[in-house]
């Protein structure tokens, strides 16, 4: 007996895997576009987050479109009902960790500020739009339909990781958030913690193959990682152990779904 994970990711060919590098194609063009044009004007808070929430659904929205002229369902990118109590439980208790390690800790380390609710709610909006679009086009679709071009898991994967951290350099250099005396060293240790997210993200989805507990892990980890820098100037830097940590929870998913499917073959 076979996953779901497995199930689903048998139903696509080698025209869904270029499709998912299209996709790709795409959205780095947009989102360069995108950071490009956003870096260079200045509007009000309010108008950010419509642009924001805008921007997000659009991209998304090409993958439905797209899943749709293929007639095929939302389900095929992870977004079903099937075991959602698990899929939500899951999420919460991974995100325990970039919670602990990179605001809890960091806080008792270094001292909390102040904030107003309402921009720290408005906070947590964007991030969830931003995580939220990004796993629906990485995770539930680019991940999935690259099975049609490249058929075992470790090659599948390790694509979906490269794709997921080139993505986000050229966005990165444009935003000015590199290092440019250090600009080699800085892409190298960054596209490594992509990387590293993305195997953790990818582990967490392939569970249930649901994105539900992708969205809460990759929202709380953005948002955690959004408030430390307006919080915290401390001189222990948590999140390589909160990086470790979710490397090991995804080992350890990783090994559970192997030993099942092992176990399930064998009986």
């Amino acid at each position: 007996m076979v996953s779901k994970y497995e199930q689903e990711i048998s139903k696509f060919s080698k025209k869904d895997g270029i499709l998912a590098i299209c996709v790709w194609l795409i959205y780095m063009i947009m989102g360069s576009a995108y950071v490009t044009v956003m870096s260079r004007i200045s509007v009000p808070w309010y108008l950010n987050v419509f642009i924001i929430i805008c921007y997000c659904s659009f991209q998304a929205g090409i993958v439905f479109v797209i899943i749709r002229r293929q007639k095929q369902d939302i389900s095929s990118i992870g977004l079903h009902k099937e075991k959602i109590r698990n899929a939500i439980w899951l999420g919460l208790f991974v995100s325990l960790i970039p919670v602990l390690f990179t605001v809890v800790l960091p806080g008792i380390y270094s001292g909390f500020h102040e904030h107003l609710i309402g921009i720290l709610l408005v906070n947590f909006v964007t991030a969830f739009f931003f995580a939220a679009h990004e796993d629906v086009v990485f995770i539930g679709f680019i991940q999935t339909r690259l099975y049609g071009i490249f058929k075992t898991d470790k090659v599948a994967i390790t694509v979906g990781a490269i794709l997921f951290s080139l993505m986000h350099i050229p966005l990165w250099i444009i935003m000015g958030r590199f290092d440019l005396n250090n600009l080699f060293v800085d892409i190298l240790i960054n596209s490594l913690g992509w990387i590293l997210m993305y195997l953790v993200f990818v582990s967490v989805f392939k569970k249930y193959y649901s994105l539900a507990p992708v969205f809460i892990l990759h929202t709380i980890a953005n948002y955690s990682f959004n408030f430390a820098l307006t919080q915290f100037a401390f001189g222990f830097d948590f999140s390589l152990v909160r990086l470790i940590l979710l490397v090991v929870v995804a080992c350890i998913l990783f090994w559970q779904t192997r030993r099942r499917t092992s176990k399930e073959s064998v009986e």
